[in-house]
């Protein structure tokens, strides 16, 4: 047997493989024999068959079997020898008879090979970290309050910035009526920017069952394409005004939504959470700056296969999104040919931060051990109040292991970069 390998854009590789025909005869000599030995051929007893009518009536049964055997056998062999380390599944083409012998073709995609550029001498800004002072903490507060709040009828007589408007409303594009913008009963917070900007400000000022006709103009990136940049007109009737009536800050308040035995100590835990934010939103920035860097310094073909399941990653995880505020990619204008067109940039950025910085890791001998795993895995159980051995066990039953690890040694390896960015 002998083979060649050819390599092709992208990681992939061409592996043109032959078998030569003393192999091929030796397989067919023995599916033959086997053939021979228990073929029921009427008229004949069991194996006294002539060989040429067993060969006349099995052969391409006799053929299917060679193959079945003879190239996985070889196939096997091939990628031993080659010791490729592949990244997508192998695919196999032309596979052939030729002559006595057998052809075929493997098809893989293999890492990425490519050289580190001088990441050493990349530089960032800094950020000075926010200060998180009694007003950061009030807004939160009431930001708390105003999920727990409740809707009452308002005793305003027009509507201000605010109020929640229950309206009707028809759309009308060059004068004709649109379906998608028409609503007998459509619920809106003014100012809150969940609507056209135009069409809530045009409500401020309107009294219950005043109408207006509402001149707006969608926005040039507007999420639905059809619409971006139109001008339409918007028949509006106000049915109702309601206000949110905010629950008081007491002790037995904080108990509810956090556990907390007093207001204070709700106090206290939300200045906390909020300096956890202002201390991500450094480490962030900074992060993002080495990341940005890296990525412009490096290009390098990736495999193409990897790509297509991480745009398969980011389309299901904004689906996930949608889905969770009760939207699909319709209600946002867009369809899944878009979504994936627009998600290749990102997952060939993806794919190319993951190779990177596993290469700066082999060139800085950063390591991760199965210990800094757990250690990890009993943070996160402690945070989320779940059991940390159980936690442990499930991790390395369904393979979530290797995957924190792997994503535990490029939080390392950036780690590394932004302090030496910062010199």
């Amino acid at each position: 047997m002998k083979w060649e390998v050819k390599d092709e854009k992208n990681c992939r590789k061409v592996i043109d493989v032959e078998v030569e025909k003393e192999r091929v005869e030796a397989v067919y000599n023995k599916i033959f024999a086997s053939f021979k030995d228990n073929a029921r051929i009427e008229g004949f007893r069991k194996g006294k068959a002539p060989e040429s009518m067993i060969k006349t009536k099995f052969s391409k049964d006799i053929e299917d079997e060679v193959m079945k055997e003879i190239v996985p056998e070889t196939y096997n062999e091939v990628m031993k020898e080659l010791d490729l380390k592949i990244v997508t599944y192998p695919m196999l083409q032309e596979v052939k008879r030729d002559g006595d012998g057998v052809k075929y073709k493997i098809l893989v995609e293999v890492n990425p090979v490519f050289d580190l550029k001088d990441y050493k001498k990349i530089r960032i800004e800094d950020k000075k970290l926010k200060e998180i002072t009694e007003a950061d903490v009030n807004r939160e507060l009431d930001r708390v309050r105003q999920y727990r709040g409740k809707l009452k009828d308002s005793t305003a007589d027009k509507v201000k910035e605010g109020h929640y408007v229950t309206i009707s409303m028809a759309g009308f594009l060059d004068g004709k009526a649109e379906p998608s913008m028409t609503s007998e009963s459509q619920f809106i917070k003014v100012g809150a920017g969940t609507m056209i900007k135009d069409l809530e400000d045009g409500l401020v000022g309107l009294k219950p069952g005043e109408e207006k006709d509402i001149n707006v103009k969608f926005p040039a990136d507007y999420r639905e394409k059809r619409f971006a940049g139109a001008k339409a007109v918007f028949k509006v009737n106000v049915k109702s005004i309601k206000e949110l009536e905010l629950p008081e800050l007491t002790d037995e308040f904080a108990k509810e939504i956090s556990g907390k035995e007093t207001a204070v100590e709700l106090k206290n835990l939300i200045k906390e959470n909020l300096m956890k934010q202002a201390i991500d939103e450094v480490k962030n920035f900074k992060v993002d700056q080495v990341i940005g860097k890296l990525i412009e310094m490096h290009n390098f073909e990736l495999p193409q296969g990897l790509v297509e399941e991480e745009i398969n990653n980011i389309v299901n995880r904004y689906q996930g999104n949608l889905n969770q505020q009760g939207l699909n990619l319709k209600a946002v204008g867009m369809t899944i040919e878009d979504l994936r067109a627009k998600s290749v940039k990102q997952a060939e950025a993806n794919l190319r931060m993951i190779y990177i910085l596993r290469k700066i890791a082999e060139a800085e001998k950063i390591e991760v051990t199965d210990p800094d795993v757990e250690v990890e895995i009993r943070k996160i159980a402690e945070e989320t109040n779940d059991n940390a051995e159980n936690m442990i066990k499930q991790a390395k039953a369904r393979g979530s292991w290797d995957a924190l690890k792997a994503k535990l040694l490029e939080d390392k390896v950036v780690e590394h970069l932004v302090s030496g960015a910062l010199k």
